[in-house]
């Protein structure tokens, strides 16, 4: 029976190369009927089955030569003892899946360059791609919980949807040449959460959706515009600069402890939120000299001596905290609750407002408690001629 099937695979790959299903690859044999194949139409599955002769460790290895193409995908998960997997000719794949194979260390696609979705998940002893020539083109990729040091091989991407790489201990840097990122880019919890992963994204103009987490550096010199929101969440790095950024769906940096300036100083419009909260380093916010408009929520908290936005003239909803120092200025007018002035802590605000703010550009503004209120734990209001933004501390 054994023998029947694997002269009807040879039969199928030499006649047609094709199948409306998926073809199970569990031996060398089925291997083999494949490679007969230049191109292959249809999914390919080597499952926890698979089994060839072992090496002196115990360890087994796989190699389809021969093939060129599989319009589908291949898939090979669960094949606990598999150490090498080698795809010599192959050029393009519909789909590439790896995943849960604790042992695989070694995997070759020298040819490799197109590859529709890339899922690589669960390969701790994985160090390297061993995709020589590079891949140029993917839809989505997902490399989470691997051993790789690095991404040589897909750093030559040109055109992405999706990519998304996280939870890879030993990963230190990530650079691609993409120019767009049609749909999401998602980095975080590289690098053992010690100092974080570097990324670079030299080329990369357009993209819908960004966000970094647990990284120590992020380059993007070209990005122009972010369709939808780009977010920064507890990174190590200490200056974010994007200078050719003009447009944003909503633009977020929470909890970037090290983080001391941000530079955008192309940005005219963020068409969601606007958060900045809890960079406990970042003092002064004043790198969006042409921001004018915000459209969603500008909602911002931390230890801020200034902020300076001198082309804002809309925004839809504004919430300002900061944490103010324990010890306050003379000129405390107890009738009206207020500060008229402090030399001890500053808060600037720099033309918020078409019209009077503008004429002056800066206004020490008078601070006042709520009635019956302490000072240290309940909100506190900025007031000129009309309240236009809370502090609560």
């Amino acid at each position: 029976m054994q023998t029947a099937q694997i002269i009807a695979l040879i039969s199928l790959g030499a006649a047609q190369c094709s199948t409306s299903g998926t073809l199970t690859v569990t031996g060398t044999a089925d291997a083999s009927a494949l490679a007969s194949c230049t191109t292959y139409s249809g999914s390919v599955s080597i499952p926890s089955s698979f089994s060839v002769p072992a090496g002196p460790d115990g360890h087994e290895s796989l190699s389809i030569d021969g093939v060129k193409k599989i319009t589908g995908n291949l898939t090979v998960t669960n094949v606990i003892n598999l150490s090498s997997l080698t795809l010599g000719s192959l050029v393009q794949l519909g789909g590439f899946e790896l995943g849960d194979l604790t042992v695989l260390s070694t995997l070759s696609a020298p040819q490799l360059t197109q590859v529709d979705t890339l899922n690589f998940t669960a390969l701790p002893a994985l160090q390297q791609l061993g995709f020589t020539t590079g891949l140029t083109k993917s839809t989505s990729v997902l490399i989470t919980n691997t051993g790789l040091s690095s991404l040589s091989g897909i750093s030559t991407l040109q055109q992405v949807d999706t990519f998304n790489v996280n939870n890879n201990q030993a990963l230190t840097n990530i650079s691609l040449q993409v120019t767009s990122i049609k749909k999401s880019l998602d980095i975080e919890a590289n690098d053992g959460f010690i100092s974080g992963l570097s990324t670079s994204f030299p080329m990369l103009q357009t993209a819908q959706n960004m966000t970094f987490r647990n990284c120590s550096d992020v380059q993007l010199p070209a990005l122009a515009n972010v369709t939808l929101d780009l977010g920064f969440y507890g990174n190590a790095f200490t200056s974010f600069a994007a200078p050719n950024l003009t447009t944003a769906g909503g633009l977020v940096f929470v909890d970037n402890t090290q983080l001391t300036n941000i530079s955008i100083p192309q940005l005219t419009s963020i068409n969601g939120t606007y958060q900045i909260a809890n960079n406990t380093q970042l003092k002064q916010i004043n790198g969006f000299t042409k921001l004018s408009i915000v459209t969603g929520a500008l909602d911002f908290s931390g230890n801020f001596t200034e902020y300076v936005w001198s082309a804002l003239n809309r925004a839809t909803t504004t919430n300002v905290s900061a944490n103010f120092p324990q010890r306050w200025a003379t000129g405390f007018d107890p009738d009206s609750g207020c500060f008229q002035h402090s030399d001890l802590w500053s808060i600037r605000l720099f033309g918020f407002r078409e019209g009077p703010w503008q004429q002056s550009h800066q206004r020490t503004l008078q601070l006042c408690r709520q009635p019956n209120q302490a000072w240290n734990r309940r909100k506190l209001k900025f007031r000129y001629q009309q309240q236009f933004v809370s502090i609560s501390h």
